[in-house]
């Protein structure tokens, strides 16, 4: 049952009341997301906490698919399904895309969850939370950055290195040769370029 009341802090927070109130751990995924008029109601009901924050943006819809199944090109966008089923999967580490308080739809949700090979990738957000996330859980600044042609151009700039996108892109380019789900995250952080260094040493959730 859920109530309509209920308002969350993030996104975070909403798929953690799915998964853990609403559906529990021992759903069959894949069928519970394939049930469109399901998560078109969710949608509906938690409507409130789906809409733009901010910058004269409060109360404002998103566009359509990121509250209806519209088409499967899109389907990472439906909020409400996609924040139950990364934390279904990853249970707390699903905070690296969700935990933006300013937005229920930011930029590292749209940058990590339309990624099929990292989506369900265990390996992937056991780092991500190594790297992105503080002792409190709170999203470190600055994983969002988007390292632009200029950045690259500029030898002196360190502009987005070792945020989400480009981890994004590097683990696209280790499964090539390393069998990353086999590799537990000590391993793939040693394995990482020297630009993730610094998020690494900063201080991270336990």
């Amino acid at each position: 049952m859920i109530d309509p009341a209920l308002r969350f802090g993030n996104s975070y927070e909403l798929g953690a009341y799915l998964a853990g109130h609403v559906f529990g751990p021992d759903v069959d995924r894949l069928v519970i997301r394939g049930d469109r008029g399901l998560w078109a109601w969710i949608s509906l009901a938690l409507l409130p906490n789906l809409l733009k924050r901010g910058r004269g943006n409060d109360g404002k819809p998103f566009d359509l698919p990121h509250y209806v199944d519209v088409e499967p090109r899109l389907a990472y966008r439906l909020i409400v399904r996609t924040a139950w089923e990364l934390v279904h999967l990853h249970g707390t580490r699903a905070r690296v895309a969700l935990s933006n308080p300013r937005t229920a739809w930011g930029d590292v949700a749209e940058q990590i969850a339309g990624r099929q090979e990292i989506y369900a990738h265990p390996g992937f957000w056991t780092v991500a939370e190594r790297l992105y996330l503080n002792a409190d859980g709170a999203l470190k600044a600055g994983v969002a950055t988007i390292r632009k042609r200029e950045h690259r151009r500029d030898p002196k700039s360190r502009i987005g290195l070792g945020a989400a996108r480009r981890l994004v892109t590097s683990f696209g380019q280790f499964e090539r040769t390393y069998l990353l789900r086999d590799m537990n995250a000590e391993e793939i952080l040693a394995i990482l370029p020297a630009e993730y260094g610094a998020w690494g040493n900063e201080s991270r959730a336990t």
